[in-house]
């Protein structure tokens, strides 16, 4: 009998280990990206307008409105919403940002 216990605890054990064996794997985080040298706000204006005219797909280094958050780097095409706000969209993503977020824009190189 004692052996018996012991089989089925050991069962239990191993059959609980193997369901919940995923929840103590280490998480992946994205990595964060460098941080560029902010460009002069009349230069990323400037570069702004020549998007929205030309519909140029833009690099975009983007700094969170808190400081939980971590910059975040996008390439797509770019709307303007007036009043200094955008729009950014990238695939399946959009991105809603100040002109006070935007830290660097270019054309990509790739």
């Amino acid at each position: 009998m004692q052996n018996q216990r012991q089989s089925i605890i050991n069962r239990s054990t191993k059959i609980i280990s193997q369901s919940l064996h995923h929840l103590f794997e280490p998480i992946e985080f994205a990595p964060i990206p460098d941080l560029l040298n902010p460009q002069p706000a009349f230069q990323r204006k400037m570069f702004i307008q020549k998007a929205l005219s030309d519909h140029l797909l833009v690099y975009l280094q983007l700094m969170p409105k808190t400081a939980a958050g971590q910059p975040v780097e996008v390439r797509g095409y770019l709307k303007s919403l007036g009043q200094d706000r955008y729009l950014v969209q990238s695939k399946n993503l959009s991105y809603f940002f100040d002109f006070d977020q935007l830290r660097y824009i270019a054309h990509p190189l790739s």
